[in-house]
């Protein structure tokens, strides 16, 4: 090998670890909080995000000549926690305990109000975990975590129109779960900017 060859080898593998490093810093955030959304626990959000970045490193070349770098890293993510969750031996969790137990509010002193948005939280909550996969993602990301469907693309490797589709399909599915009329979508979601 010729040493021309040789510094254009490091020179190629410099690059790639830049773009892995950009990939890994623009990411980091959302894989984060989407995992604490799925594990409830900040420790083991973060512990899942480097997982995943640890096995996207390793598996760099193939995401990079995939489809979607973007949809083949978030799948290692939601593989990554769904092992930590199957590890746990339980599914997505929401927040219970004698706290958000309505038959509790006199004893714990929580004012009626607040017990009424609890249960209704923890309701959408379920009602989320039955959705499709994809549903459950889409209206995550964007109700729980306040992405843009713009956003959501960039993240989970989806088109932004495909975003906009879960959404509107998810909020028709948890309008049926919930008996609750199913609300005309915001501007954003429809494509429509201004």
């Amino acid at each position: 090998m010729s040493a021309r060859h040789a510094v254009l080898g490091t020179a190629a593998k410099d690059q790639h670890s830049v773009v892995y490093e950009s990939f890994v810093l623009r990411k980091r955030g959302a894989y984060v909080n989407w995992s604490y959304v799925k594990l409830y626990s900040m420790e083991d959000a973060r512990e899942a995000a480097n997982e995943a970045f640890f096995k996207l490193y390793l598996h760099w070349d193939d995401a990079l000549a995939s489809a979607s770098t973007d949809a083949f890293a978030f799948k290692i993510l939601r593989d990554v926690v769904a092992d930590i969750l199957r590890k746990r031996d339980r599914r997505p969790c929401v927040p219970v305990g004698l706290a958000f137990e309505p038959t509790v509010k006199p004893i714990a002193g929580i004012p009626s109000e607040e017990v009424d948005q609890i249960t209704a939280r923890m309701e959408v909550h379920r009602a989320v975990a039955r959705l499709s996969e994809r549903q459950n993602r889409c209206i995550t990301l964007h109700y729980f975590l306040g992405y843009t469907p713009e956003e959501i693309a960039d993240i989970t490797g989806l088109a932004a129109s495909t975003v906009r589709s879960h959404l509107a399909a998810g909020r028709s599915a948890l309008a049926a779960l919930l008996d609750a009329p199913a609300d005309e979508p915001p501007a954003h979601e429809k494509g429509h900017h201004g």
